[in-house]
């Protein structure tokens, strides 16, 4: 029997004996390597979202894409960890044709469809984004229905792709014996609109969209100094948008090789097992960017590592250990009344060498001690 079969021209008898979910020795030493991590993947992920469950800054209707994205991260772990299993434990016959049609198709697109949305996500994000910063406008409650629609519309369109290239016969999911199941793209056509939509146009929308946001903050800076001031505003729209530059390099980095080799190789190889290497490897790091990414999340870590240093030391709110408190009580001048300013700083030691005055609604003068340091 060949290496590769065309998965549509199976035919399965009931007394067909078929094995071949079951990796070979090589694929399973490859595959460990990528089953390590994603076992500290699964690990950081589960501590993120540990976070977003107890801290209720963090779960806002603004950060919905970052979820969406990180919700792809933790299906393609799940993704993963359901083929190892099924790959290293099925050692008897499959007789089953649709569980093995199932698991095939399964394992062929899911990678590539999960990876295609990722990108999506990211230029919903950075559109959003650009809505805020440039347009001051929070679309997250301005417009609700187009956010709706945008997530549908990322997540149906490319399944219809699919079942397009399917149905015409442009893609074909191949079995490679002692290997995974993977697609082959027979059609260049193919190949060209799923690298345009898959990969090349999110992300030069992505760049394109970064650009303006920057154009926007500079102009709005050179404003600024112009009027010799900066807005706490301004200087934070900067660093939101350097912040998703540098999140979005590294995510390219990593990502972009998974998307292209899926275009063009088919079935196991060493650029395949760098590339899928690299995709999990980038899922592992996800979360600590998307931490950077916003401030929310640096706030209610600080918060919480506050909070178990201040339980773990005895140490109070304010970072400090709780001491026993020594006051030098103000007492009341009698008759309800309470002593004036100058008897309270005097009870708390200021001298009083130097006055200042502060005009009343009677047009007198208050004076009260500025202390000297």
């Amino acid at each position: 029997m060949s290496n590769n079969t065309i998965l549509s021209a199976l035919n399965f008898t009931n007394d067909t004996c078929h094995k071949r979910f079951l990796w070979s020795p090589s694929t399973m030493e490859s595959q460990r390597r990528v089953l390590y991590i994603c076992i500290v993947a699964s690990i950081i992920h589960s501590i993120f979202w540990l976070q977003v469950t107890f801290c209720s800054s963090v779960r806002q209707k603004s950060m919905q894409w970052l979820y969406a994205y990180l919700i792809t991260d933790i299906l393609l772990l799940i993704r993963f960890f359901f083929l190892f299993i099924v790959h290293t434990t099925s050692t008897k016959c499959v007789l089953n044709k649709s569980w093995y049609i199932f698991i095939c198709y399964f394992e062929a697109l899911l990678d590539n469809y999960l990876n295609t949305i990722e990108v999506y996500i990211l230029l919903a994000l950075n559109i959003c984004r650009y809505t805020q910063i440039v347009h001051n406008q929070n679309v997250y409650i301005n417009y609700v229905r187009i956010l709706i629609c945008t997530h549908l519309t990322i997540y149906i369109i490319p399944i219809i792709s699919y079942i397009i290239q399917l149905c015409v016969n442009w893609t074909q999911v191949r079995e490679y014996v002692g290997s995974s199941c993977d697609t082959q793209f027979t059609n260049i056509y193919a190949q060209v609109i799923n690298i345009i939509f898959g990969f090349s146009l999110p992300i030069l929308l992505n760049v394109f969209v970064v650009c303006c946001n920057m154009n926007h903050i500079h102009s709005t800076s050179q404003l600024s100094q112009t009027q010799h001031h900066d807005t706490a505003r301004e200087k934070y729209q900067r660093a939101l948008v350097i912040q998703f530059l540098a999140f979005y390099i590294i995510w390219l980095l990593l990502w972009s090789p998974n998307i292209i080799v899926y275009q063009f190789t088919s079935g196991a190889s060493n650029i395949t097992e760098i590339a899928s290497l690299l995709n999990y490897i980038e899922i592992a790091l996800d979360p600590f960017i998307i931490a950077a990414l916003d401030v929310r999340f640096q706030k209610s870590w600080r918060k919480l590592g506050r909070y178990f240093i201040n339980r773990i030391f005895g140490k109070g709110p304010n970072g400090r250990k709780i001491m026993p408190t020594s006051t030098n009580p103000i007492r009341s001048t009698g008759h309800g009344q309470f002593p004036s300013a100058v008897n309270i700083s005097r009870s708390l030691g200021y001298p009083q060498n130097q006055t200042t005055t502060f005009p009343t609604q009677k047009n007198e003068k208050l004076e009260l001690p500025i202390p000297v340091t």
